[in-house]
């Protein structure tokens, strides 16, 4: 349990140092407005002081909706979608998801955790992070962030279908990268890497990203990113989104 706890720490710093930073990548794209992935809605009032911890997915959900009457991202959907089409095995097993809420007066921070089990060993799991975030001039609430992150926990390197490329695609097809600018970043990605010794220990790397840009041009920022772990294998996926349109 400690090392589980300690992973997902590593992995949260991980997700924080993603959305944060300006990304900068040989596979920098043009102008990219994907307005399918924001959200914007009038709102008199903030999210108030709320902490939800360890509920369920339905619970979350129902709160997202019915209490702070906000939209629920496709990411979750499309992230059980992957799940189902992309990892699970006969043998493994998809335990409930755990949620967490936390509002604080202008922000609404969500994370849910999607565990898979080969028996009682860990094998993959997910996060999602959602940031709402509430403007008290504008009145108005937005869908600020959001964030996935897969990573393979097993003792094994590979994922349990030993696609990863296939998952890497597929994550940022989640986050409305098209196809085939993702197959170009992520052949690049793989040429980069391909010997061990050049890939970084315990550290990311970025596969794609338009974070500058975005930002200057007030626009829909998509970044994917692969996670090494201390022997420089391929062990997480990490994909975020950020709204910095006005």
């Amino acid at each position: 349990m400690m090392r589980k706890n300690f992973y997902l720490i590593l992995l949260a710093l991980f997700i924080g140092v993603l959305l944060v930073a300006s990304c900068s990548s040989e596979n920098q794209t043009t102008e990219i407005a994907h307005q399918q992935l924001s959200w914007h809605k009038q709102r008199e009032k903030p999210f108030g002081t709320f902490d939800y911890p360890e509920i369920s997915e339905d619970e979350a959900l129902d709160l997202l909706q019915n209490k702070f009457s906000v939209k629920v991202p496709q990411i979750i959907q499309q992230t059980k979608h992957l799940f189902d089409e992309k990892i699970t095995t006969k043998e493994l097993e998809e335990k409930k998801a755990e949620y967490t809420l936390y509002a604080s007066g202008n922000e609404l921070l969500v994370r849910g955790y999607y565990p898979i089990y080969k028996g009682e060993e860990l094998v993959v799991f997910a996060l999602i992070d959602l940031k709402y975030s509430f403007d008290p001039e504008k009145k108005e609430a937005r869908l600020a962030s959001q964030s996935l992150a897969l990573s393979n926990y097993s003792q094994e390197e590979a994922y349990p279908k030993n696609n990863f490329d296939e998952l890497l695609l597929a994550v940022a097809q989640i986050i409305d990268i098209p196809k085939g600018k993702a197959d170009v970043a992520i052949k690049n990605f793989n040429e980069d890497y391909k010997e061990v010794d050049k890939r970084p220990a315990s550290k990311t790397a970025v596969v794609y990203g338009n974070d500058n840009e975005a930002e200057a041009k007030t626009l829909i920022s998509q970044t994917l990113r692969v996670g090494f772990n201390d022997k420089r294998e391929f062990r997480e996926i990490h994909a975020a989104i950020i709204d910095y349109t006005e």
